[in-house]
């Protein structure tokens, strides 16, 4: 079946509707049985068939469990019912599903609810006589879940939107034909209607398969919600892990350019107390290196700086210490070709503390 939810206008008819009492505590989510309804995608019609159940009803009160414990947490909306499946007021929120047996009124899946004001008005004041449900089904027809808006108050079954499905269609019982005669619109399979398949239990088995054996997920998570829980928290501790890496890389890289551009100073190529000129040659060293090396090593030497800094062997031809370095990270990247920059300097640190002071 498709991704899209469902939205039926069952035979299940409100009690304060025709009795005139107050707004029942519960009323009747989907009726039990096998029930053949019209629906609609995309303004095509579409027949479907839905089986309601005590694992219905377990399955709906799984949901509602989880998005509850959401919206408690602050992550999600909490799930209520609205009117006419407009997705605006509440007119409920539903608090439980439960099984309430094969009765074809007083059972089937049931919700506890808590009602708004304007909802307990519409239906005290049977402003809205009819409750219609919004659900997932599977290609066995069977549901696997539903919406933050769970259901509406409706007074007939009618298309309400376009993209999703619609049923407009009240529940039938195999006796009765496929479409009843007091809808409004008299509806038809459709043989162009496309179909739209959800992924197999195989393929997301596969999936979560390859999310536990990357170890983003538990080999216990089976649940929607768990699943979503434990990848969310592991792809933010992956961009933790990231953004540490990103920093641990620009600092490393700041202290290879300051390094070296402390080593020209120490040369007496550069004023040691020119602190404008050494954040020049740091950043030009981090924006291109090779090319900065070289132009630090064709400055002059001033040898008086380079004996008040102690640069080494100041009266000798500053055989550059800049080459030297480099010729020293150059065996030391020969030795270890999949080393990156901050291993290899690393390395040659610590082979070499005169060269990298």
């Amino acid at each position: 079946m498709s991704a899209s939810p469902l939205h039926a206008a069952f035979s299940n008819v409100l009690p304060a509707a025709t009795t005139g009492t107050a707004a029942p505590d519960a009323l009747q989510y989907m009726p039990p049985g096998r029930h053949r309804i019209r629906a609609s995608q995309s303004g095509k019609p579409l027949t479907v068939e839905v089986t309601v159940d005590a694992t219905t009803a377990a399955t709906l009160q799984a949901f509602l469990a989880a998005r509850l414990a959401a919206s408690t947490e602050g992550r999600d909306d909490r799930p209520f019912f609205d009117f006419n499946h407009e997705d605006r007021e509440a007119a409920a929120w539903p608090l439980e599903f439960f099984w309430a047996g094969d009765d074809p009124k007083e059972g089937g899946v049931r919700a506890k609810v808590e009602w708004s004001d304007a909802g307990r008005r519409a239906v005290e004041g049977r402003t809205f006589r009819r409750f219609s449900p919004t659900f997932h089904l599977d290609a066995a027809g069977r549901v696997t879940g539903s919406e933050i808006n769970m259901g509406g108050l409706v007074n007939r079954a009618a298309f309400k939107r376009i993209a999703p499905l619609f049923a407009s269609a009240i529940a039938m019982s195999p006796e009765q034909s496929d479409v009843s005669p007091s809808l409004p619109h008299s509806l038809t399979p459709s043989a162009a209607v496309p179909r739209v398949d959800t992924p197999s239990a195989a393929r997301m088995q596969n999936v979560l398969s390859t999310l536990r054996t990357l170890g983003l997920i538990d080999a216990a998570a089976a649940e929607e919600p768990d699943i979503v829980t434990q990848l969310t928290a592991s792809v933010g501790a992956l961009k933790s892990e990231i953004t540490n890496l990103k920093s641990a890389i620009t600092a490393a890289a700041r202290t290879r350019a300051e390094s070296l551009v402390d080593a020209a100073i120490r040369a007496g190529r550069i004023a040691p107390k020119d602190t404008d000129a050494r954040g020049f040659w740091i950043d030009a060293v981090l924006r291109d290196e090779p090319r900065t090396v070289k132009a630090l090593e064709a400055l002059p030497i001033n040898p008086v700086l380079a004996r008040v800094t102690g640069g080494p062997d100041a009266s000798a031809e500053p055989a550059s210490l800049l080459t030297r370095q480099e010729q020293k990270l150059a065996a030391v990247r020969a030795a270890h070709p999949a080393a990156d920059f901050a291993t290899i300097y690393a390395k040659a640190k610590a082979e070499s503390p005169d060269l990298f002071r």
